[in-house]
């Protein structure tokens, strides 16, 4: 009898907890809009961090990538090994990610427009050399670790992938058969 009253104590608490349905983000323009935001957040934490590179930086780092003429030298894998070369590459990747982000978490747009920029962020989001030059900073101590794990700990390319699949399975795939809900 115990036995019975413990089941169906059980049975109760996991159909209380399973009613709590909690939607997908990329169920509505509303929810993916917060997504979008939060992503940005994230990602804008880590760039935040990311200093500009003064224009000597800037002009060594185009001297050093330059001077082979087009072969790999070991100027060139030293310069690419550098902080100036991880800053650089990181600013540059995260633009590319932060403005379509910035925009979805902003701005009402036509769905069409909406899934192209969400297509742009799942494509620029796993570039390897971003994530590569990230986890250099975070080595150099210029970007904080918790920044890093908040996005996505030590595994900071595998979760831009992750993240990528999951906006080409939330968001455009639906898209695609006709089956986004774009309000």
């Amino acid at each position: 009898m115990k036995r019975t009253a413990h089941l169906l104590a059980l049975l109760v608490l996991f159909s209380t907890a399973s009613a709590q349905y909690v939607e997908p983000w990329g169920a509505t323009r509303a929810l993916r809009m917060k997504e979008a935001a939060k992503l940005h957040d994230e990602l804008s934490a880590m760039d935040k961090q990311v200093p500009y590179l003064s224009p000597a930086e800037q002009k060594w780092l185009d001297g050093e990538r330059n001077s082979g003429n087009g072969k790999i030298t070991d100027r060139y894998i030293r310069a690419t090994d550098s902080q100036e070369y991880a800053v650089s590459t990181a600013k540059s990747g995260f633009a590319l990610v932060l403005i379509p982000l910035n925009n979805l978490s902003s701005l009402k747009m036509a769905c069409k427009d909406e899934v192209l920029m969400w297509t742009e962020v799942a494509s620029r989001l796993p570039d390897t050399q971003l994530w590569q030059a990230v986890d250099h900073l975070v080595e150099r101590k210029i970007v904080s670790k918790k920044s890093a794990e908040d996005f996505g700990n030590s595994f900071l390319a595998a979760n831009a992938t992750l993240r990528s699949q999951a906006i080409l399975n939330a968001v455009v795939i639906p898209y695609l058969r006709g089956e986004l809900n774009c309000q």
